[in-house]
């Protein structure tokens, strides 16, 4: 019966909208999304809140009309000048600059679509342009004496939140932790016929699977755990008359399934941070710590010694968006990277976020070399080239704290003594945390 039921309000949309074609335009690049850095998982027991959502900072619902420029929509028109009112005074900023920027050169009627890393690396590195200086439609190259005017409105960095064959659940966790860093997140998916007539919520029709449906960019702009069994909130370019007023609701399941791509973008803001590292026994036991003294800045000793063979991880977390990378060094003096833990793995880790080293199921094994151990976490405002700083902190000369001062510079930041943690106003481009480890 709920089939037949379904067919018939199928047939009945179909025909209401029959007059009304809604265009796409996404081109899926697989390989091109798989080089944009992904988002580092998140430590189990993360609490996220039930609801988020972002559209009382939403633009007015705009229609791309008979174009194929969903992607700068989703990422221009609607993420960008999202993030502007979140941030600082509300600004709307032009589609027609960012798909002009990034489409085929061939692409002379604005109708072949664009890849959305390009969109958003665009934005990184060239800015979003103000709507007013080349407003929608708009299918031609604009000058480049345009360019000057979009620069003060780059983003801060932008990444993935998860690989091609990431499974349901993971890809559902993680676009709602990016979600609740303060941010609305773009996607893209395809779009099977039922999504076209969508009314409140997205309604799959019967043997309805993910396959050569077109593909179509989107801004999501919340979720709700309580909403139809749990959705996310969708912000779409086909107009007010659309599904409801231009939004409509995609359950949990539905949009795991049909959504190939997902980027979380970060604006350029410096604000006030505040960090910490743990360290845990594989019982689960606290390693204590103090302070050394106050003119080594953020640098800790273990209280205990522990033994060849202790197994232990390490628990990083921040209050706002930073980046945080994660080095060890021994005896011998060689360092190594622990955070990010592989090429491709983002540093940047937006607010309320902890990573634990190596993972929930692996552990830190001293090994057979006596002496003292050191981790090292480094905070920073803008993203670093972590195997150049390796390679100082390896050739300078000095103890472990002169030669992370050299790269450091002066730190202001205020530490507490018990325990490594740190609070600092933002204007700190680096903040060090490190905890030295007696190993017998």
């Amino acid at each position: 019966m709920k089939k037949y039921l379904w067919i018939a309000l199928l047939l009945a949309s179909a025909a209401a909208g029959a007059q009304q074609r809604y265009p796409t335009g996404l081109l899926f690049d697989p390989a091109g999304y798989e080089k944009v850095p992904v988002k580092a998982v998140v430590a189990k027991g993360t609490t996220l809140p039930r609801k988020v959502s972002y559209e009382e900072y939403c633009p007015p619902v705009m229609n791309q009309e008979d174009y194929s420029t969903c992607v700068a929509f989703a990422t221009t028109y609607y993420l960008r000048s999202i993030l502007q009112s979140i941030t600082g005074k509300p600004a709307l900023f032009s589609p027609s600059y960012t798909y002009e920027k990034i489409k085929s050169p061939d692409d002379l009627a604005c109708l072949k679509g664009a890849r959305l890393a390009d969109a958003l690396y665009l934005l990184k590195k060239t800015g979003a342009l103000p709507y007013d200086a080349f407003p929608y439609p708009n299918c031609g190259m604009p000058e480049g004496e345009l360019d000057p005017q979009a620069s003060p409105h780059r983003i801060g960095d932008v990444i993935r939140l998860f690989g091609e064959k990431a499974p349901a659940a993971y890809r559902i966790a993680t676009m709602k932790k990016a979600l609740s860093e303060g941010y609305p997140v773009v996607i893209g998916m395809e779009t099977p016929f039922s999504f076209f007539i969508t009314r409140d919520v997205w309604e799959l029709a019967p043997g309805e699977v993910p396959s050569a449906a077109p593909g179509h960019a989107l801004c999501v702009v919340g979720y709700d755990d309580d909403r139809f069994g749990g959705a996310f909130r969708v912000i779409n370019s086909w107009g007010s008359g659309w599904a409801d007023k231009g939004y409509c609701w995609v359950r949990y399941k539905d949009l795991a399934r049909f959504v190939r791509e997902a980027f979380q973008a970060f604006p350029e803001i410096v604000q006030p941070v505040k960090g910490s590292m743990r360290l845990l026994t594989a019982d689960g036991k606290r390693m204590e710590t103090t302070r050394t003294d106050a003119q080594t800045g953020g640098f800790y000793r273990a209280s205990e010694s522990f033994g060849s063979g202790t197994k232990f991880k390490l628990y990083v977390s921040n209050s706002q968006q930073v980046y945080v990378y994660a080095l060890g060094t021994d005896s011998t003096g060689h360092i190594n990277r622990l955070f990010p833990d592989r090429d491709g793995v983002s540093a940047l880790l937006g607010r309320n976020t902890t990573v634990v080293y190596p993972s929930e199921t692996r552990s830190i094994v001293l090994d057979q070399t006596p002496g003292t151990d050191y981790l090292i976490v480094l905070f920073s405002q803008k993203e670093l080239n972590i195997n150049e700083i390796m390679t100082r902190l390896q050739s300078e000369k000095g103890s472990v704290s002169e030669r992370l001062q050299k790269v450091t510079g002066p730190v202001a930041a205020r530490y507490e003594s018990d325990q490594p943690v740190f609070e600092t106003d933002g204007k700190q481009a680096i903040v060090p945390l490190v905890v030295a480890i007696r190993h017998l």
